[in-house]
C-alpha cells in the first residue's frame, strides 16, 4: 500500500509533510483540510519536530490569540526524498566505470575535501580535533565514537553515512578518509569492513615530529 494514501499514523504524517511542502500552516488549518481533529494533528506536528523536520514559522492573529504557523526545516525535503540514495549509487557507479581508477579516487577525495570545507577546521590538540570531527559526523547522520590503540584515536562506528555510495564502490570510502583530514589537519588512515555488516574504522595518525637538521644541538 501506498503510504501517501494509508489511513495509518505513517499515512497522516506525510499528508501533513505535503501541506507543509507547500506552505507553513497552523494545527487548525491543517486540520481542517485533512478532516482530522487539532488533538490529531498536534501529536503529528510535535513528533516532526522531534524528528527535526518541522519548526515553527512565526504566528498570525486569530480570534482570541496569535496561531503558531508551522513549516518545514530547511533541507527538510532532501531529508524526505527517496531519490536521493538511488541517485548517489547511479553515479557512483557511472563515474567508477567512466574514470580511471586513478581518477575516481580524486574525484571522490575532492567531494570529501569539500564536504569537510562546510565546517571549520578544527583546533586544538589531536585529541580536541578528533572529537570536533566525530561532532560533525553526528551532524551527518552518525553514530561514531573515538577510542585510543595504542597511543593513535580511531574513529569507529557501524553503518556508514555514505553506505550506498560505498555499497557501489568501496572506493567511495576515500571521500570519508579526505573529509576527515579536511577537518582534523591530521593523517588518517582506513580500515573499514565493507558488506552487509559494514562498520567504519578510520585511524588517527599522530603529526609526525619535525626532523633536527645537521648541525642542531643535541
Amino acid at each position: 500500500m501506498n503510504p501517501l494514501h494509508s489511513k495509518n499514523e505513517g499515512g497522516t504524517r506525510e499528508r501533513i509533510i505535503r501541506l507543509l511542502l507547500a506552505q507553513p500552516l497552523t494545527i487548525a488549518a491543517m486540520a481542517k483540510r485533512l478532516d482530522m481533529t487539532q488533538n490529531a494533528v498536534r501529536a503529528q506536528v510535535a513528533l516532526l519536530q522531534r524528528e527535526g523536520v518541522a519548526e515553527a514559522h512565526g504566528e498570525v492573529k486569530g480570534a482570541r490569540r496569535p496561531s503558531i504557523l508551522y513549516g518545514l526545516l530547511a533541507g527538510a525535503d532532501v531529508q524526505l526524498s527517496r531519490a536521493y540514495p538511488s541517485m548517489v549509487s547511479h553515479l557512483v557507479r557511472v563515474l567508477s566505470g567512466e574514470l580511471s581508477s586513478r581518477e575516481f579516487e580524486r574525484v571522490m577525495k575532492k567531494a570529501g575535501r569539500l564536504l569537510g570545507s562546510e565546517a571549520p577546521r578544527a583546533t586544538g590538540d589531536v585529541a580536541e580535533r578528533v572529537k570536533k570531527a566525530v561532532r560533525f559526523l553526528g551532524t551527518l547522520g552518525s553514530i561514531a565514537e573515538v577510542t585510543e590503540e595504542d597511543g593513535r584515536f580511531v574513529i569507529s562506528g557501524d553503518g556508514c553515512p555514505i553506505g550506498v555510495a560505498v555499497a557501489a564502490d568501496v572506493r567511495a570510502c576515500s571521500s570519508m578518509q579526505a573529509m576527515l583530514q579536511e577537518l582534523t589537519g591530521l593523517e588518517i588512515g582506513v580500515e573499514c569492513r565493507y558488506g552487509t555488516l559494514s562498520r567504519c574504522r578510520f585511524v588517527v595518525n599522530p603529526p609526525r615530529k619535525k626532523e633536527r637538521r645537521t648541525g642542531d644541538a643535541t
